[in-house]
């Protein structure tokens, strides 16, 4: 693991371009995704809006970061953190996060006829995918990983269990790491429909998120669903890159959920006086913001550093994974109890970034399985 960021501007690459995107997602789910939508689709479509996937790819959304050849925007991870910020702070029901990934698994680790044959659907939204990582043991590092890739006479046999895939149920392609016969990490593009593949909904914390469990049961896939040039090294940098959007889509329901909070301290009078006046309000507050604006800055560090220097990311991308982690956990804890007896109730949207923080913070690793990485990459090894 590298330590050094050298390479990163001071700005973090700021441009105009980035100011266009930020604004423009803002205002259209601001219009398009409220809270009241997020909510209709959560309980009357299953976590997923068919017609709102579809205007995402009208947008461009889907092809953010995929190569113009292939008819994507060809923009960089800090432009896809500040959507998926945006796209955090208004809960958005559609697994971009899943089919981005996969896109960018498929960029790593494809040969340019994988890519040519994948990415363009991927960019148009067409074709549904996602990324299959964690085990169902919870094991997502590479020297975790055991589900296996066995050569089988011009293909290959798959067998093992991914849990927790956003989108499962509705992705027609995945993306997912199996371990081959001598031990070599290796990414594999499987379609869903195969023989052996089996999906099935998972019960998840958080409605607006669902997720499923993928059983490979001797899944017989061809020879080219072996991603060419996938290694050990292709599978961190796709890490890399979900955690650094994990940290992004943390960092925007962190702030949306401290804004909400905000707004309901100076509107609920206890007392005679707004509860936002009081000390045991108003500070924890104070301290929430502070915590999103750390997360924040060490989310858009990642980023610059996987546009600027990839090879030097995994530090600042896991140090954003654990302070986001830990920024949105503080305020969606403080958010449920200071909205009182009300806050636990379903009416409440605070209980709605409560269960999104959940499940962004567990996935691919908490705060503190991330500074056991760092503390070994900054400090050396222990006893």
């Amino acid at each position: 693991m590298s330590t050094r960021t050298t390479d990163l501007p001071r700005d973090f690459g700021f441009g105009e371009d980035h100011e266009l995107l930020r604004d423009s997602a803002r205002r259209f789910l601001e219009e398009r995704c409220p809270v009241g939508e997020v909510r209709r689709v959560a309980e009357e479509a299953g976590g997923f809006d068919p017609a709102l996937w579809k205007e995402v790819a009208e947008l461009g959304w889907t092809g953010l970061v995929i190569p113009e050849v292939h008819g994507g925007a060809g923009l960089g991870a800090l432009h896809l953190a500040l959507l998926l910020e945006e796209m955090g702070r208004h809960l958005v029901p559609v697994p971009l996060l899943g089919a981005t990934l996969a896109a960018r698994a498929i960029l790593v680790a494809g040969d340019a006829a994988q890519q040519a044959r994948w990415l363009p659907g991927l960019a148009s939204g067409e074709l549904r995918a996602t990324l299959a990582w964690l085990e169902a043991d919870g094991a997502f590092e590479p020297d975790e990983l055991s589900a296996r890739a066995e050569p089988d006479n011009d293909g290959w046999r798959l067998s093992g269990t991914k849990a927790f895939v956003p989108g499962a149920s509705w992705a027609e392609l995945v993306v997912a790491p199996f371990r081959q016969a001598d031990g070599a990490l290796a990414l594999f593009c499987i379609d869903l429909s195969a023989p052996g593949v089996n999906v099935a909904a998972e019960v998840g914390v958080d409605p607006t998120r669902p997720t499923g469990r993928i059983a490979f049961e001797d899944a017989r896939v061809p020879a080219d669903a072996r991603l060419a040039t996938s290694d050990e090294s292709a599978c961190r940098q796709v890490l890399d890159w979900g955690f650094t959007a994990l940290a992004a889509e943390m960092v925007g329901g962190a702030e949306a959920a401290l804004q909400l909070t905000a707004a309901y301290a100076r509107e609920r009078i206890q007392f005679g006086r707004p509860i936002g006046s009081f000390q045991a309000v108003k500070h924890p507050l104070v301290d929430a913001m502070i915590g999103v604006e750390s997360a924040r800055t060490l989310a858009y560090a990642a980023a610059a550093a996987l546009d600027h220097a990839p090879a030097e990311a995994e530090v600042p991308a896991r140090m954003a994974k654990a302070a986001a982690g830990d920024a949105f956990s503080f305020v969606a804890r403080k958010s449920v109890q200071l909205h009182g007896g009300y806050g636990f109730t379903w009416d409440c949207d605070a209980q709605l970034y409560f269960k999104r923080c959940l499940w962004l913070r567990a996935v691919l690793g908490d705060a503190a399985h991330h500074r056991r990485h760092l503390a070994g990459a900054l400090l050396g090894p222990g006893e």
